[in-house]
């Protein structure tokens, strides 16, 4: 069963770009004293079960943290701040109910509400942030939204990536080895080279790996026969290819074993390009309807069956089955 109550906070949880202190103590909170926690500031946040050293790791599982939003620059002469913002167009924002805090904020504890505008700068449409407690160049800001559950039905913010980091961090936690590891990276939505920071951690550290798995969440109409309630592994993302035969082979086995998934492809991209050249890697998607929203919908089955897979995926590479 999911843990409404937990994902319920952990999709609610402002995390943008690289501030993204509150959704990784929130995590840290979850995986708890008996997993060790390796952060590198700007870049990522790597938890394994206490005992042994990242050489240690054979299965990584991965996904990022950050939303979509935004951060203040400078002050306008007109009034408020000029902002900039990634994931949507300006009057997205502009029409939503939005939230601000410290861009080094260890929690959500001091966030307070900004409102966007749109204005124009020649042909081009910007956002302008205006409210109290706004500090120039340290503030970042995303939608506010509570969020809600309705028989299978989520509906809420940030449920991109924020399905899959769960699906993830509870994967890690009921394989419970010191060889499984869950890597939360940062800025994937708006700056996905941030990524390399990890990786180039991984070829130094964790030399042993076999098998990356990278979970994120797709808008279902870019991703073949998609269902919200049915996670894929996704053997294409766009024109990269996510080592096709491996991803072939490991659905056959696991849909031999009575595992729910399906086969496909996406039009979307991730992160997971750059986790290839590390171990044999798989994309795992699940669909939402809608993206890059105040709310989207998401399934609590698919998440279930999400967790699933990746329990399948890990014992399936502990065991030598891939």
């Amino acid at each position: 069963m999911v843990d409404t109550a937990f994902l319920k906070r952990l999709t609610e949880v402002p995390s943008v770009g690289t501030a993204c202190g509150p959704m990784m103590n929130l995590l840290a909170e979850r995986f708890g004293e008996g997993y060790a926690r390796t952060s590198v500031p700007d870049g990522f946040c790597l938890f394994q079960k206490a005992g042994l050293s990242p050489e240690a790791l054979r299965v990584l599982f991965v996904a990022h943290v950050d939303e979509i939003g935004g951060c203040v620059y400078g002050p306008r002469p007109e009034g408020g701040y000029n902002a900039r913002c990634w994931g949507n167009h300006p009057e997205i924002f502009a029409g939503a109910t939005l939230q601000a805090f410290d861009y080094l904020a260890e929690d959500a504890s001091g966030a307070f509400p900004v409102r966007g505008e749109v204005v124009g700068v020649g042909e081009e449409a910007r956002i302008v942030m205006h409210g109290d407690g706004i500090r120039p160049y340290r503030t970042g800001w995303t939608f506010r939204e509570e969020t809600t559950f309705d028989g299978d039905l989520i509906e809420g913010k940030a449920l991109d990536p924020r399905v899959t980091v769960y699906a993830v961090a509870e994967a890690v936690r009921a394989l419970d080895t010191p060889e499984v590891g869950a890597l939360f990276v940062m800025a994937e939505e708006c700056a996905m080279d941030v990524v390399r920071k990890a990786v180039t951690f991984l070829q130094r550290r964790a030399p042993g790996l076999q098998l990356i798995a990278n979970a994120d969440v797709p808008w279902i109409q870019n991703i073949g026969e998609g269902r919200l309630d049915l996670p894929a592994i996704r053997i294409f993302e766009g024109r990269n290819f996510i080592d096709p035969s491996f991803g072939i082979r490991v659905a056959e086995k696991l849909l031999a074993q009575g595992v729910e998934l399906h086969l496909s492809a996406a039009r979307s991209g991730s992160q997971t390009i750059y986790f290839t050249p590390l171990a044999p890697t798989l994309s795992i998607a699940l669909p939402s309807d809608g993206v890059h929203l105040p709310r989207v919908k998401m399934s609590l089955r698919g998440t279930e069956r999400c967790v699933t897979l990746l329990k399948a995926i890990g014992e399936g590479a502990l065991n030598g089955d891939f």
